[in-house]
């Protein structure tokens, strides 16, 4: 999702920051709190060891958590995403390079980034994008570059599940079906943030990605809005079937088009809310 404190409801300044980019290699690499990636890592691989024994007694607690965790290390590579574009198209400013670090903490709303879309998950396994990360737009040097740090959210959503497709296209996974199923809906989820959040629509990146070439004004009233069509398209998803079918339709599609079971993600999902059962 898209925002900037400084102008109210309307996220966007013509780059003025024309120069040209400096090496910022180091800068970013020494901004991340590679404690916090291990940790995550660490607790990620735990849940899947879990899972990899094959143990009904465990299904559900390895499931959940391999899901939960592996979910909310991706909401932060998707704000890492948005921050590490904004850095190389010219924004250095404090406040983007603390969301370099993947400390959850370190998101302006915690609750719209991390604890919502946890929530959402849990309740009815609808992968709610992150809340709006506030970067100095006014800095980055182009238009080009104002879309592509919109885009980079969603890319890292993909690059996610494209790891997690791998093991499971190099035969890794054979013989332990229950982690298969877990890889299979996190996987899902993934596709489910990535497909919601390219629409076009205010305040998701799918807006973020064509504001810049809008007129000032109407990109402006867009964004005023913007709150009441992200309701809208959750009232649509939930409560008429057709756009509900449509929708995961095409999750389901891309899903099975990056190798992964559409099959065993509805395993998972049953694994996951085994109290539903």
């Amino acid at each position: 999702m898209i925002g900037d404190p400084r102008q109210g409801p309307y996220p966007y300044y013509p780059g003025m920051n024309k120069g040209r980019a400096g090496s910022v290699g180091s800068l970013i690499l020494r901004s991340i709190n590679w404690g916090i990636v291990v940790g995550f890592l660490l607790v990620f691989g735990f849940f899947g060891w879990i899972l990899w024994q094959n143990s009904p007694s465990t299904t559900a607690l390895g499931t959940v958590g391999f899901v939960l965790v592996g979910w909310v290390f991706s909401l932060c590579l998707h704000e890492f995403g948005h921050a590490v574009t904004a850095v190389l198209g010219g924004d250095t400013s404090p406040g983007t390079i603390r969301y370099l670090s993947f400390n959850p903490l370190h998101y302006v709303n915690p609750l719209l980034s991390i604890i919502m879309p946890v929530i959402f998950i849990l309740i009815g396994g609808i992968a709610l994008p992150g809340g709006a990360v506030y970067l100095r737009r006014d800095l980055i040097r182009s238009r080009a570059w104002q879309s592509a740090v919109s885009l980079a959210g969603p890319l890292g959503n993909f690059l996610f599940c494209l790891g997690l497709a791998l093991p499971w296209r190099l035969g890794l996974l054979s013989g332990h079906p229950t982690l298969q199923a877990a890889v299979a809906v996190l996987a899902f989820f993934q596709v489910a943030a990535i497909v919601l959040n390219l629409l076009p629509i205010p305040p998701l990146d799918g807006f973020g990605v064509i504001m810049p070439w809008l007129p000032r004004q109407f990109a402006q009233a867009a964004m005023s809005v913007g709150m009441y069509g992200f309701i809208l398209i959750f009232v649509l998803l939930w409560f008429v079937p057709q756009a509900n079918y449509a929708f995961f339709n095409v999750v389901f599609n891309i899903l099975a088009a990056v190798g992964i079971s559409p099959f065993l993600a509805a395993v998972g999902l049953d694994n996951l809310f085994f109290w539903q059962r």
